[in-house]
């Protein structure tokens, strides 16, 4: 879980040699190596059946690869026991639909990850005032705009303080307006609480709020670049 002090010297997530392939012999993720640092913020870029929602797959432990391993403030998630303990305390997700259930109000789905503490509820309201939607508590998920329903299901994400977060086409559903309203808001999380953010788009002024955009391809990282890339910033990795 997220402290008020984090070390800014060994990285939030190291991959090292990554491997995933699938029955019919799809290799969604081949050799991968990516280092994440603390309290950055990373896009990754790719078509549909690149391989980028798979690798975030397994970064948020949600699979487990064929060959490597990835590390998370140190920790080898492939040696972990009780995953499902190290999700809920260090991993938070956030998907393109907000998967809120609908006859709950906004407070009573931020807490349900953290039913059962006697300060849910204080912590659930903590966080959809950290989101702006305070004003919202009480409300199920139809009375709310989709934009705010986004917001909410980044409530739940942070509601127990992780201090990594994925986000799997957090955007692909809102409009416009509510898009800007949200990456404004990954921005202040990274900023004011230090989580490190990995953001999976389509959409090239997504990624660009990032500090760093991998290109992936064929289940390879074709290349890395700074948001605001000059070409001597882009980096490139042939494949192995």
């Amino acid at each position: 879980m997220l402290d008020a002090e984090t070390s800014g010297n060994a990285p939030a997530v190291l991959i090292e040699g990554l491997y995933k392939t699938y029955p019919g012999g799809i290799e969604a993720v081949r050799g991968i190596d990516l280092s994440v640092a603390e309290g950055e913020m990373l896009a990754i870029m790719g078509k549909s059946g690149s391989g980028k929602s798979t690798l975030m797959n397994l970064v948020g432990t949600l699979d487990r690869p064929d060959k490597g391993r990835i590390l998370i403030h140190g920790q080898d998630t492939t040696r972990i026991q009780n995953l499902a303990r190290f999700r809920r305390e260090e991993i938070g997700f956030v998907f393109q639909l907000h998967y809120l259930l609908p006859h709950l109000t906004l407070i009573d789905n931020v807490a349900l990850p953290i039913q059962g503490k006697p300060d849910a509820q204080m912590l659930a309201h903590e966080a959809l005032k950290q989101v702006g939607l305070e004003h919202r508590i009480s409300h199920t998920p139809a009375k709310v705009s989709g934009g705010e329903r986004q917001r909410a299901a980044i409530a739940r994400a942070i509601v127990n303080r992780p201090r990594v977060l994925l986000a799997d086409e957090p955007t692909g559903n809102v409009d416009s307006e509510s898009e800007a309203i949200l990456l404004d808001l990954f921005e202040k999380l990274q900023r004011e609480l230090g989580m490190t953010l990995i953001v999976v788009t389509h959409e090239r002024g997504v990624a660009e709020r990032a500090d760093r955009i991998v290109h992936y391809k064929d289940g390879q990282i074709e290349r890395i670049e700074s948001a605001a890339a000059k070409p001597a910033d882009v980096e490139t990795k042939e494949a192995s």
